[in-house]
């Protein structure tokens, strides 16, 4: 483990946020000549799984991920060295699996995208990217990517544009 990158590990959930991770992900494997291993971890809801529901659901949402990671590979990361991979696993134990999965392959980079929840889903939810930073092997890239007018809202009012350049030469000084 260590520099240059050799295995980088880019958890997905398919959100906007998780694929401009992957794009940064892309560029550090191409540059650094890495594999990167892709994991969708599906969470399931304990209450499904004791009722005997989850098995067959759970089946072809797995069989789903995969199909769109392998269509994510082909438009995506065709210059790229990639390996897909799927879990599925409790709510509570999407950060434990990304943390494991990368100890097993002995990534070198975890790159992930937060989602900046608010305080309450933060508390019911738990944050995946803060117990993946706080427990993990190996350095973790993470990134937000907000959306444009959310980007555009956050920019104060007066904010300083740059002065317009001039095109005279300026006076000779005596």
């Amino acid at each position: 483990m260590g520099y240059p990158y050799k295995t980088i590990l880019c958890p997905l959930d398919f959100d906007d946020n998780s694929m401009a991770a992957l794009a940064h992900a892309r560029r550090l494997a191409i540059d650094m000549g890495a594999t990167l291993h892709l994991l969708h971890v599906l969470p399931i809801l304990p209450m499904l799984a004791d009722q005997g529901v989850a098995a067959g659901v759970d089946e072809a949402a797995g069989q789903e991920a995969a199909r769109r990671l392998k269509d994510i590979v082909r438009r995506r990361l065709s210059r790229t060295r990639t390996e897909i991979h799927t879990r599925i696993v409790f709510v509570s134990e999407v950060p434990k699996t990304i943390l494991a999965f990368a100890r097993e392959r002995g990534a070198d980079l975890i790159v992930l995208a937060t989602h900046r929840r608010g305080a309450l889903e933060h508390f019911f939810l738990g944050s995946v990217a803060e117990a993946v930073v706080r427990n993990a092997a190996c350095p973790v890239l993470t990134l937000h990517f907000a959306p444009p007018a959310q980007a555009e809202a956050a920019k104060p009012a007066n904010a300083a544009k740059p002065a317009a350049r001039s095109k005279k030469a300026p006076a000779a000084r005596r």
